[in-house]
């Protein structure tokens, strides 16, 4: 709970990734990861919000 409670501040109020964020989340893995450092990964076809969207 005290986790959770700490990282709130991570997360926007409607559920929404920030503009900018997936390609910031990209950059941990490419990284780190064999499987994705030095690859040209395409967001558009890996992420999208419309689950959270149809949730409201």
């Amino acid at each position: 709970m005290k986790a959770l409670e700490a990282s709130k501040g991570i997360f926007t109020p409607d559920g929404m990734m920030p503009e900018g964020g997936p390609e910031t989340v990209l950059t941990i893995p490419s990284e780190f990861s064999k499987n994705v450092k030095g690859k040209q990964i395409d967001l558009s076809r890996t992420y999208t919000t419309e689950f959270v969207k149809n949730a409201r």
